[in-house]
């Protein structure tokens, strides 16, 4: 029997299309436009939701993200952004930035950026230190710690950098150093390093203090502006109280070696005392002024912090009496006609220099913003604003403050016909001082 072939089914002429899903519009369909809303996708009408959603995760889960959101409330810029400073101070500042090149030069003119630069991040900021905590950033570092950052390598040794003279002067580069460390935590190690050195490790003069030199135990007022400002702030940022208190100590420490008691010039500070040719019995002024400074930096950082402002309200007390000390020293020992301090304070046979002059200045002002208002205050003041006029009429317009001390020559009779690099740091430290005394209404533009 024969198969018959299968027969194809015919094909119907009236077959139904099936129904089709319909494709949503994407960014380059021309089925919706920018200019009429009703249009858009649903995913572009939750837009903004989704990025303000990952926005605010970001922010609370990675604050370093974005830095700390009270540092940049309090960044006024209202008073601070247009000051008139009076003398050419960004000259000043390329020859502090330029010039460095010791490591206490570096960690002087880190901290003077700061103070100039960024106000509300330094010590003596309103804030100092938002919600107890060291304020930082991630995405863009501040210019001062840029700074610091592109000039120092850190080291795997005892101190942050290497320095086979002095103990105290890498110290120095200890508060840029935590500051950065925050995110860059290699600096961080070399700051807890420096740390347990000077505590543990560091020569000692015979009463405890930590020496400025390493090969003999050696107190130079130098050190005073080093070490205790670096002890205070690293014990804030490790919530260490006693490394506060230790800071404080050193100052009373150095002031019982170092302070003179009899004459003219009580209550000033020698320079050096200790073993070596090096020791110097004079009341240096820019020695006076690291001390007088130092001391100021560890008062704010106290009262800055709010466990040690109120643990602490003996030392605050005393870091300002000392203060006072060599400022009320300072004035007395102040008869050079050229309105400058001498470089030995007390000895007629010694030139007027800025350098020392700008420091004591700038100290007077910190001073003056943490007394209360009275007679003593406004006496300190005026004579703050008589000194700070004075060294203006002696920069140049390139900037550089003449006539100044060598920094490496302290005792040099003539002055320095170079340009001293510390000085023009200390430039940046006046100019600072005096404005955010303005700034606070403490004193005024006239001034």
């Amino acid at each position: 029997m024969s198969q018959e072939p299968r027969k194809n089914p015919e094909k119907t002429t009236s077959q139904e299309a099936k129904p089709t899903r319909p494709t949503p519009p994407t960014f380059l369909d021309s089925t919706w436009t920018w200019s009429s809303p009703s249009t858009w996708p649903l995913t572009i009408k939750l837009l903004p939701v989704f990025i303000a959603i990952i926005s605010i995760y970001l922010a609370v889960a990675f604050p370093a993200l974005f830095g700390d959101p009270v540092s940049r409330f309090l960044a006024d810029t209202s008073c601070t952004g247009a000051f008139n400073y009076t003398f050419q101070i960004a000259a000043a500042k390329r020859h502090a930035e330029e010039l460095a090149t010791h490591d206490w030069e570096i960690g002087t003119a880190g901290e003077a950026l700061l103070e100039l630069l960024s106000p509300h991040k330094a010590v003596f900021g309103r804030v100092p230190f938002p919600r107890g905590k060291v304020p930082y950033d991630f995405v863009k570092m501040d210019e001062a710690l840029t700074f610091v950052f592109e000039k120092v390598r850190v080291w795997d040794g005892p101190t942050i950098v290497e320095d086979s003279y002095s103990v105290s002067d890498p110290a120095s580069l200890g508060v840029s150093a935590v500051m950065i460390g925050q995110v860059w935590k290699g600096w961080l190690r070399a700051a807890e390093a420096q740390k347990e050195y000077l505590l543990k490790d560091a020569p000692r003069y015979g009463n405890g203090a930590i020496s400025h030199r390493v090969e003999v135990a050696e107190l130079w007022s130098d050190a005073v502006h080093m070490v205790p400002p670096f002890l205070a702030y690293y014990g804030v940022a490790t919530n260490d109280l006693e490394c506060v208190r230790e800071a404080v100590r050193q100052v009373e420490l150095y002031r019982e070696v170092l302070m003179l008691r009899d004459g003219e010039r009580k209550e000033l500070w020698r320079h050096i005392v200790g073993p070596s040719e090096m020791a110097d019995d004079g009341a240096w002024s820019t020695g006076n002024g690291w001390a007088a400074y130092g001391m100021a930096r560890v008062r704010a950082t106290i009262a800055g912090w709010e466990k040690s402002k109120e643990m602490m309200e003996k030392e605050i007390a005393a870091l300002d009496s000392y203060m006072i000390e060599i400022i009320d020293g300072a004035i007395r020992t102040d008869d050079h006609e050229s309105g400058l301090l001498r470089n030995y304070l007390g000895d007629s046979t010694w030139f007027g220099e800025t350098a020392g002059t700008a420091l004591l200045a700038a100290a007077a002002y910190r001073l003056g913003m943490f007394m209360e208002q009275n007679a003593g205050r406004d006496h300190i003041l005026q004579w703050a604003d008589e000194k700070r006029r004075a060294v203006v009429r002696h920069v140049n317009d390139d900037g550089v403050a003449r006539p100044a001390v060598h920094s490496l020559k302290h005792d040099q009779r003539q002055p320095f016909e170079g340009i001293n690099p510390e000085g023009e740091s200390f430039l940046l430290l006046m100019g600072a001082a005096w404005r955010d005394c303005v700034c606070a209404g403490v004193r005024s533009r006239e001034g």
